[in-house]
């Protein structure tokens, strides 16, 4: 199968996006965020399928200006029907910075 990327909020210096992996060799997501820069700051949420999630071991191998790329394990068991994993990308807002 694939993974799926859905955009839940899709701001302007905040993505909030739920991937759904449903095999258990699907290990890599690639998230659009579509922020104006690289986000300062990405949290990887467990939601759902939190069992599947937490044996994917999900996590950030790199974020750049277009992109957060994720990699999880192809552990058996790991994939699932339904969400699981929300990813949060922010940049600062210009009153904070």
């Amino acid at each position: 199968m694939a993974v799926t990327v859905t955009p839940v909020l899709a701001g302007v210096t905040t993505y909030v996006g739920d991937i759904e992996a449903t095999a258990d060799a699907d290990v890599a997501a690639v998230v659009p965020h579509g922020l104006p820069s690289a986000p300062a700051v990405v949290s990887l949420v467990p939601l759902g399928q939190v069992a599947a999630a937490r044996l994917s071991n999900w996590g950030v191998t790199s974020i750049d200006a277009v992109n957060v790329n994720l990699e999880a394990t192809a552990a058996a068991g790991s994939g699932a029907a339904g969400t699981q994993l929300r990813v949060v990308a922010s940049v600062p807002h210009t009153i904070v910075q």
